[in-house]
């Protein structure tokens, strides 16, 4: 199962999305700023989700501080508001976008698609 980081400063939702993703076996880190996300993403993470609207740095700096470290780890977008960016460079910086209220269904079918798999041992 992939290592997932939840990035989200509502602690309410924060604590729902592990739980969630835990009782689906998912191994899940949470945090609740992108200081904080940025630290527990040393950890060794195969899929970020972060909201957009985060105290001190927003999602947009989140993703581009991990894409910095690892270009090969999603970052996954988390709003509440309509995103419509021309912005090549910030569509660039995350692989998808979910609206809040996020789909547990949605979320999960794209741990699916995105996320690193971890190599099996042989």
């Amino acid at each position: 199962m992939p290592k997932i980081l939840i990035v989200e400063d509502e602690e309410s939702v924060r604590q729902a999305l592990v739980k969630i993703l835990e009782n689906f076996g998912h191994k899940v880190l949470a945090a609740a700023d992108a200081n904080e996300g940025l630290e527990k993403f040393n950890d060794g993470v195969d899929i970020v989700f972060t909201d957009l609207g985060l105290p001190g740095l927003s999602g947009w700096d989140m993703a581009r501080a991990i894409k910095k470290k690892s270009t090969k780890v999603p970052v996954v977008l988390l709003s509440g508001w309509d995103i419509e960016t021309e912005d090549e460079s910030l569509r660039a910086l995350v692989e998808k976008v979910l609206s809040k209220p996020v789909k547990i269904k949605e979320m999960l079918d794209t741990i699916d698609q995105l996320a690193i798999k971890p190599e099996a041992k042989v």
